[in-house]
Parts: C-alpha cells; sequence; structure tokens
C-alpha cells in the first residue's frame, strides 16, 4: 500500500487507524481552497471598484482601502482558520479530496492547534519562493506526512475512508438495530452479575462497542478477545462456546438492564 497508516490506541486500549495524506492529495486540496480564495478576493476587489467607480488607486478613500485590505487578508489567512475550526480540522478544499486535520492523539483539532499551525503556514508565505519547497519536503521525509505547521501544533492530516466505515448516523442505526435484536432474544445465552466489574472494564466494553465500526481485521477480532476473555473468566461464562464480540454485547446488554436495579 502507498499511503502509510496512522495507528493510535486509546486509553481503552482501542486501535483506530487512519490513513495518512500524501503530498498529493494535500496539494490538490489546496489548489482548491486557493481557487476560492482567489475568487472571493476578484469579488472583493469588484464591489471595492464599483464603489469607487472603477478608479480603484486614485479613488479609493482611506477608510475603503483599510477595509478592502483588511477583507483580503481575512480571506488570505483567516480563511483556513475559520474553516479548519468550524468544520473540524477540514476546508472547502479538505472536504472534497476526504482529507481532515486531526490532533496525534486522533481527537479532532481545537482553535489552538488550527491558529497555531495556519500562523506557521502564513509565515513561510512571506518568505522567499523556495520556503514553499520546505513544506513539501516536510510532508515527504516526515514520518508521519507534516509539514512545519503540523509539527509544532501536534496535528497530522488524515484521509477518510467513507467506503471502509460507516457514518455516524450508520453506526447509530446499526447499534440501535442490535439492540432491539438483542431485547428480542428469548433467552440469554448466559447470566452474569456485572457488578463485579469494575468501572475501567465497563467503560473498555462500550468503547469497543462503540467504535468497532472503526477498526479492520484481524485488529478487530484480535482486540474483541483481548477485552472479553478475561471478562469472562472473571465472570464464570462460558467464553470458548461463543463469539467474543457477542459475550462484549450481552454483557453490557446485561449490565443496562441490571443497573436499572442496583443504581
Amino acid at each position: 500500500m502507498l499511503d502509510d497508516e496512522l495507528i493510535i490506541e486509546t486509553p481503552e486500549r482501542v486501535e483506530l487507524h487512519y490513513v495518512l495524506a500524501n503530498v498529493g492529495n494535500r496539494f490538490l486540496a489546496s489548489a482548491i481552497d486557493h481557487l476560492i480564495q482567489i475568487v472571493a478576493g476578484i469579488i472583493i476587489l469588484l464591489i471595492a471598484g464599483a464603489l469607487t467607480d472603477w478608479n480603484l488607486f486614485n479613488g479609493l478613500s482611506v477608510w475603503t482601502a483599510a477595509i478592502t485590505v483588511l477583507l483580503l487578508f481575512a480571506i488570505y489567512w483567516g480563511y483556513f482558520v475559520v474553516f479548519e475550526t468550524i468544520w473540524n480540522g477540514q476546508t472547502p478544499g479538505k472536504r472534497i479530496m476526504r482529507l481532515r486535520v486531526v490532533r496525534e492523539d486522533g481527537r479532532p483539532v481545537r482553535f489552538f492547534e488550527v491558529f497555531v499551525r495556519n500562523l506557521l503556514r502564513l509565515a513561510l508565505d512571506f518568505m522567499p519562493p523556495p520556503s514553499y519547497a520546505i513544506g513539501v519536503i516536510s510532508i515527504i521525509f516526515s514520518a508521519r506526512s507534516k509539514r512545519i505547521g503540523d509539527f509544532v501544533a501536534g496535528t497530522v492530516v488524515v484521509k477518510e475512508r467513507a467506503t471502509e466505515a460507516p457514518s455516524l448516523q450508520e453506526i447509530i442505526r446499526i447499534s440501535d438495530l442490535e439492540q432491539k435484536r438483542m431485547e428480542r432474544a428469548v433467552s440469554s445465552p448466559f447470566a452474569a452479575d456485572t457488578r463485579q466489574l469494575t468501572e475501567r472494564e465497563i467503560r473498555a466494553i462500550e468503547t469497543f462497542l462503540k467504535r468497532r465500526f472503526e477498526l479492520i481485521e484481524p485488529g478487530r477480532t484480535q482486540l474483541a478477545v483481548r477485552i472479553a476473555q478475561p471478562i469472562a473468566l472473571k465472570l464464570g461464562i462460558p467464553y470458548q462456546q461463543l463469539a467474543p464480540e457477542a459475550v462484549l454485547e450481552e454483557i453490557e446488554r446485561q449490565h443496562r438492564a441490571q443497573s436499572k436495579y442496583f443504581d
């Protein structure tokens, strides 16, 4: 596979797999964003020209000129900060190319990370033309395809694999269907006193069941076994006779049912 894969292990020992964006994808996304910026800048200049009877250099008042310059600067630099903040790490170009900026631990970026990585972009843009090559070289040779701003902000750019992972709405729908299927079951394959489990063990089960659709095989099955086996032994469940995910589903269902009476 040409694309590098980033694997992040959460505190619950759940592995999240991301494909790092390469130079080509990032260049195309950047080209789309710059095209949008150019169009927006032209529109502002046309409006300024219309307000001054197309005498842009001699007819612009001090205030009109200042506002025009501020708007152009806001489009040039604020474009990336605003979109990556409100769209959770995406700009229009990144959304079209299915890219997203995330933190190194896999969590969504905050304003601070977005501001820092784009502040470095602005600084490099004002340097001589060869400075742009610094970012390209950094992406090519860094282990996680980072440019300078990503190193400082602690971020990475990843691909969204829509064909391999369902959307959030699809995950919720599938979870609801599985919940209804379990509730319609005539009898449970085993009975377990989930009060014996610690809060950490319950959280590990719930986290896996929520995020399992993001995992790929064989990692998904291996992680299910690693979580289910010690818990099943602790609760005296006939672990070998059931699939590990089925064990975790049933334990989680019984925990919710028992919590209604013991909480």
